[in-house]
């Protein structure tokens, strides 16, 4: 939103320069984006009169005109504009001026002749884009006087980000009131005089709201014999200044009041309503209407419209219809100021897409109690700057009135939370200043009324921002929180959860973070199967690629990761831990997991001139999912995976727990064709595990063992198994049937091809015994190595090499 310094002054006084005003506002929660100073780059552009004007002897299209600017003798200047004659008044730009994009005026001769100054356009002044002639200023203005203050050129202007749900903000009385209470200083309201004929309004015009949850109040105001022409300069100047562009009285009167008090309003043709009466209903089955800006729009019966006794006239909240449009030949007018839910208008205005300067209001809530003043304002002006008669009272229909909640606040509440030891007058006296109501008081609290144009607060915590924000959070003192230490914690999952994000880094890994939000596509994308593309989808969705929440942390994190490569940063060690979800069929909540995704690609480590450069391979994922392990005390086989897309089989497995056989995830080489469609050209290893079953199982206590005494006896066992026998499985069997001298046992190769036979491998184990309390001989490790040979060849048919 453009605000005018010159215009908020109608209703607030202030000293500060527009900085220091730029940094109040900023202090408050109106974040100022940029500062404008119109007329800064204008100088020696002063009111001139047209005393004559002659033809140009040596060109067709120039003339020669003699204006007065007040400086002695009159100024000959050359001019190619046909809008002038003799008498007019206009912007003179003499020698030495400055015109905004950088240009001056010298003495030159133009075919001949002798130019003296200049007489100027609107757009040459930065004034819009009118270059169609000069700029016909009113006779009354005095000749010779710098244009700057009369146009409006010493204005300065702010562009201010308004935050959503302050829709009070979205005016000049809201920034006014802010500025009042931030400095103590009164804020002025126009005073109303509204001169009414002798017959109500209801002899002309009716109102019925068939809708009253989507408009809980319309009012409606009726004009004759108005006529329509343009606005005076004043109008068109507060118009310009704040981004608008002047089109005529009646609609500049509605942007204008608008601009002011917050309050959108829209004025009909009166004698184009069918019957001469507005129907606030939803809209018919098929109903289509074609708006101001001549698009036809097809509307849904969700939709709000504003009707007349046959048909949709206006889109509620958003733009009227064409076919009820104020044009050259209006002379009744049904001015409408109402109050819709800002629910309805959102979803209306982004099912069509058009977002307009009203509907932006009403989406973030507007001021209930604004309605009536904002439409007795406009009509009052409208008699003032196109005649007509205003018809006796308003139509006011407010079949459901919007509540003025009544919230406390504990003063000793309010220290505690700001640090601060604001007394309880102090408090209540900045929510007075911004127009809270005191209900009750007490020594320790105090009851107040919030104001309609407030529907943002609702709960104390509301209230006390309400105070540092006016008491300033500048003044705020610095001071360390009270911190009260606990047992208990209130997610008792978060602890694991960090630990294990610790250990991840400590093992040179960065943590990405992306939306929990997706798409089935990129679940097929990935090369995901079914279960991962049956997403639970979002209501409002923040765009097509964040429809639904996601089942799965891989997508995203192979998109950051061709992002990153694309960006020259090829050489990735991440990972992401966070929740996904799964539809339940039949239940009115989806499962929330933990998942781990873990992803390598790239070089190994940093180039380093003692060091041989080497790519990540499968081993490296796999050392990380062997540290994950061992800080869970996590046994388990690594399998061959199913057939799924997204892995490539013969460098992948999946993750199985030994101890009740749960599957837990996948590890190894992302497939050529999942990464093909993420643009990857390099390889790239993922581990992906559900966490949750490792949270509940109990962690191993990691307790001292004192060094051991006495050495170990080392053994290696090579057997012949089935081919598709887990070699995890064979090292588990071993070590379980070994008993209690078996310590440790490796796989330390596992080789197929001649002479063993096809469809089998030989898997060689490296075993290491040891007793606490003596040194063992071939008797003890022979009794354990025949132990294990008997319990897999029973388990696995296996044959000792």
């Amino acid at each position: 939103m453009r605000v005018s310094l010159n215009w908020l002054k109608d209703y607030v006084d202030f000293t500060a320069d527009a900085d220091a005003l730029a940094h109040q506002l900023t202090m408050l929660g109106l974040e100022i984006e940029w500062i404008e100073r119109n007329g800064a780059e204008i100088s020696n552009v002063v009111v001139g009169r047209i005393l004559s004007i002659e033809p140009h002897p040596n060109a067709d299209k120039l003339v020669v005109c003699r204006t007065d600017v007040g400086r002695g003798e009159a100024l000959q200047i050359v001019c190619g504009a046909k809008n002038m004659k003799e008498g007019d008044v206009v912007p003179t730009a003499i020698l030495g001026a400055a015109l905004p994009g950088g240009f001056t005026i010298e003495r030159r001769k133009m075919r001949g002749i002798e130019s003296q100054g200049m007489m100027c356009s609107k757009r040459e002044l930065g004034l819009g884009d009118d270059h169609q002639g000069l700029y016909i200023l009113s006779p009354d203005l005095p000749i010779g006087a710098d244009v700057k203050p009369l146009l409006g050129l010493d204005d300065t202007v702010f562009e201010v980000s308004i935050t959503p749900n302050r829709g009070d903000w979205a005016c000049m009385i809201g920034v006014a009131r802010e500025i009042a209470a931030k400095n103590g200083v009164p804020l002025r309201i126009p005073d109303l005089h509204v001169p009414e004929g002798d017959r109500p309004a209801e002899d002309y015009a009716a109102v019925n709201i068939e809708a009253p949850d989507l408009c809980p109040r319309y009012i409606g105001r009726v004009l004759h014999g108005v006529k329509i022409g343009p606005s005076p300069e004043w109008l068109q100047q507060r118009l310009i200044a704040a981004g608008q562009r002047p089109i005529s009285n009646i609609v500049d009167i509605t942007n204008y009041v608008m601009l002011e008090t917050g309050q959108p309003l829209h004025a009909f043709d009166h004698d184009k309503l069918n019957e001469r009466r507005i129907v606030v209903r939803t809209a018919r089955p098929g109903e289509t209407l074609e708006t101001i800006d001549g698009q036809p729009r097809r509307l849904t019966e969700e939709m709000l419209v504003i009707a007349d006794a046959s048909r949709a006239v206006a889109l509620a909240g958003i733009m009227g219809g064409s076919n009820s449009e104020v044009g050259e030949g209006t002379v009744n007018i049904l001015l409408e100021s109402a109050y819709f839910n800002p629910v309805s208008i959102r979803r209306t205005s982004r099912a069509l897409g058009l977002q307009t300067e009203a509907s932006a209001r009403f989406q973030r809530g507007i001021d209930p109690e604004m309605t009536l003043y904002a439409a007795n304002r406009a009509a009052a002006l409208m008699t003032q700057l196109a005649g007509g008669t205003i018809a006796a009272g308003a139509i006011d229909v407010y079949p459901k009135p919007v509540m003025r909640p009544a919230v406390s606040l504990r003063f000793a509440r309010a220290n505690t939370l700001l640090g601060t030891e604001f007394d309880p007058q102090r408090q209540i006296q900045r929510l007075r200043s911004l127009g809270f109501a005191l209900i009750s008081e007490t020594s320790d609290a105090c009851t107040v009324q919030v104001p309609s144009w407030r529907p943002d607060v609702s709960l104390e915590v509301d209230l006390i921002e309400e105070v540092a924000r006016l008491d300033g959070y500048d003044d705020i003192p610095m001071s360390l929180p009270k911190v009260h230490p606990v047992d208990a914690v209130l997610a008792p999952e978060n602890r694991p959860l960090k630990d294990i994000k610790h250990l991840l880094v400590s093992l040179g890994l960065t943590e990405m973070l992306h939306w929990s939000f997706g798409a089935p596509d990129e679940a097929v994308k990935t090369g995901l199967h079914d279960r991962y593309a049956q997403m639970v989808l979002l209501q409002n969705p923040l765009s097509e690629n964040h429809a639904a929440m996601r089942t799965t942390l891989l997508p995203a994190l192979l998109a950051s990761i061709a992002a990153n490569i694309n960006h020259g940063a090829p050489d990735i060690a991440a990972f992401e831990l966070g929740c996904v979800y799964q539809d339940l069929p039949g239940e009115p909540l989806p499962t929330q997991s933990h998942h781990l995704a873990v992803a390598l690609c790239g070089k190994y480590m940093a180039k380093h001139w003692s060091l041989p450069e080497r790519t990540v391979d499968f081993y490296d994922i796999k050392g990380i999912f062997e540290s994950i392990a061992d800080y869970f005390g996590l046994e388990y086989a690594l399998e061959p995976i199913d057939a799924m897309p997204l892995m490539n089989p013969g460098a992948s497995a999946g993750i199985r727990r030994l101890s009740d056989n749960t599957p837990l995830g996948c590890i190894g080489a992302v497939s050529a064709q999942v990464l093909k469609n993420y643009d990857i050209h390099q390889d790239v290893f993922i581990l992906q595990l559900e966490l949750d079953p490792l949270l509940v199982a109990p962690k191993p206590v990691a307790t001292f063992r004192p060094l051991p005494k006495f050495p170990p006896s080392l053994r290696d066992l090579a057997v012949v198994v089935d081919a598709h026998t887990p070699a995890a499985e064979l090292r588990a069997a071993a070590l379980k049937a070994g008993g209690e001298l078996l310590k440790r046992v490796d796989i330390f190769d596992v080789y197929t091809g001649k002479p063993i036979p096809n469809g089998k491998k030989s898997v060689a184990l490296s075993l290491a015994f040891q007793s606490e309390d003596r040194t063992l001989t071939d008797a003890d490790t022979n009794a354990s190595m025949e132990a294990i040979l008997v319990d897999l060849t029973k388990r696995f048919e296996a044959i000792l090499r």
